[in-house]
């Protein structure tokens, strides 16, 4: 079983979870079977976002640990059979370590709504200003 955790980057910041995988180019992918990391960049699974996820499927990939998803995409990947895991901080190692021990909380749809903005998430990653929606 492999397990997918967007990461900041492959080189220096390679243990810290990103915000998401829409604010990073780079995955780390953890084998549970042999206790392996492998460090990407994305555009090496896939020339683009619609081809991320037959790509992590052929990589045996049914689990994913990130801090934020959006529910449109914990929806898609829900469906195809992936557990997604909320991690707890950005410390890649000590997130790897809850998930074996099976101590990471699942993703549901109430708490990746929580998280999301009018303009869709990270400002990092759009051109316009982000606005938090007023209720």
């Amino acid at each position: 079983m492999n397990v997918a955790i967007p990461v900041v980057d492959k080189d220096r910041h390679k243990y810290n979870i990103a915000n998401g995988f829409n604010s990073t180019g780079y995955l780390c992918i953890y084998s549970t079977e042999n206790e392996n990391f492998t460090w990407m960049d994305v555009s090496d699974l896939a020339d683009n976002m619609g081809e991320l996820l037959p790509a992590l499927i052929s990589r045996k990939v049914n689990n994913v640990i990130t801090l934020h998803i959006h529910p449109m995409a914990l929806h898609v990947l829900g469906n195809k059979g992936f557990h997604i895991y909320r991690s707890e901080g950005s410390n890649l190692i000590e997130n790897v370590e809850l998930f074996n021990k099976d101590q990471l909380p699942i993703y549901d749809i109430k708490t990746s709504y929580a998280n999301t903005k009018i303009c869709g998430g990270e400002c990092s990653v759009c051109s316009t200003e982000c606005q938090e929606e007023k209720i």
